[in-house]
């Protein structure tokens, strides 16, 4: 199993990124004139592309924590830790410098206790635990303290994530997720409870469904390449769980306000993700080979494609361009030459490296 690569991942990375870019473009553009019907619309939720960001971090990690301790046995977390580092170190921390620097210099002229603050919590990936630091630099960067927390989560429970059956470990770490989610609706108001449910223990579900689907593969519950009507069968499962996800969202107009929102929906997302996963990793390549690479290759820089979006953003922003499709397509252009040039420059040779040394 250790030589398997879920090809079509990557083209759910790149559109999960190309989501979280459209979206926010249109919110700190104010673009009111977009699309509100048909399938346009949902860039205006593309929000939901960080949550199956996490989805698919669950099934990706368990599945690279798994496959290292089959090959490097007991010291399989040394191996982790450093193509995990190496992964996601390099890249966070020079696009943190370019904002700091370039995008918000009057960071750097904040009082030095606030600026140690700063500088602590995201050299250690906890910026996410506190509001002052949560987006301060680089907002989207607040996943990236919740990933690296995941990456600690499964260190520390690999062999308990292992022995249990999957049913135990949705109950628990849905459990977990839902009464944390259902305690920050009860005693905090509505304008804390997106910062607080985003935490760790918030988002466990989104990660156990990812870990869920990965075990259904590595415990061969379910085939890598099922015959044409289990893999059908796994398309319409996915159809249905979307549609049903999508039906519920845009029923409930206050999602904030609404406790069933808050604790439940996002585990109906995680769900939804992990059937899109099982549906996507099973189709053949031949189908779209030719047609697919550039969303392969899109999916490859999706990390950079991530990180570098906002800061594209708010620099163009500051030079008066009109809202609209123009500004959208520079935004594209401009983020995906970065996530380009630092996909090739930094984040493989550090990849490469971290592999070699393991």
């Amino acid at each position: 199993m250790s030589s398997v690569r879920f090809q079509n991942l990557d083209k759910l990375r790149g559109f999960a990124a190309m989501s979280v870019l459209v979206y926010h473009v249109i919110e700190i553009m104010n673009w009111t004139d977009f699309p509100t019907q048909g399938v346009n619309v949902w860039w205006r939720i593309g929000w939901m592309g960080v949550n199956l960001f996490f989805v698919l971090s669950g099934f990706v990690i368990y599945f690279s924590a798994y496959t290292l301790k089959e090959r490097y046995g007991q010291s399989w977390g040394r191996v982790y830790a450093t193509h995990r580092f190496a992964r996601i170190a390099p890249l966070y921390f020079l696009t943190l410098l370019v904002f700091s620097v370039l995008v918000l210099p009057a960071l750097l002229f904040i009082p030095p206790v606030d600026l140690a603050l700063q500088f602590f919590t995201h050299v250690f990936f906890v910026h996410n635990l506190l509001p002052s630091t949560q987006g301060a630099i680089n907002g989207v960067n607040w996943s990236i303290g919740v990933e690296m927390q995941f990456y600690v989560f499964v260190f520390l429970c690999l062999g308990w994530l292992q022995r249990v059956s999957i049913d135990r470990v949705l109950i628990v770490l849905c459990s977990v997720a839902c009464f944390w989610k259902a305690a920050i609706f009860l005693f905090f108001p509505a304008d804390q409870r997106w910062f607080l449910t985003t935490q760790l223990p918030g988002t466990l579900d989104e990660f156990a469904f990812g870990i869920a689907a990965c075990k259904l593969i590595l415990e061969q519950k379910l085939a890598i390449a099922p015959t044409w009507m289990h893999r059908w069968w796994r398309v319409i499962l996915a159809i249905a769980s979307l549609w049903l996800m999508f039906t519920i969202f845009w029923m409930e107009g206050n999602y904030w306000n609404s406790p069933w929102m808050v604790i439940f929906f996002r585990t109906l997302m995680a769900f939804s993700g992990a059937t899109l996963i099982l549906a996507v990793i099973t189709i053949p390549e031949h189908w779209w080979m030719a047609s697919s690479k550039p969303f392969d290759y899109l999916g490859k820089i999706s990390y950079g494609v991530y990180l570098w979006h906002l800061p594209v953003i708010l620099s163009l922003k500051t030079l008066g361009l009109a809202t609209g499709v123009p500004y959208l397509t520079a935004v594209i252009v401009g983020t995906l030459l970065l996530a380009a040039f630092s996909y090739h420059m930094l984040e493989s040779p550090w990849i490469e490296r971290a592999r070699k040394a393991g």
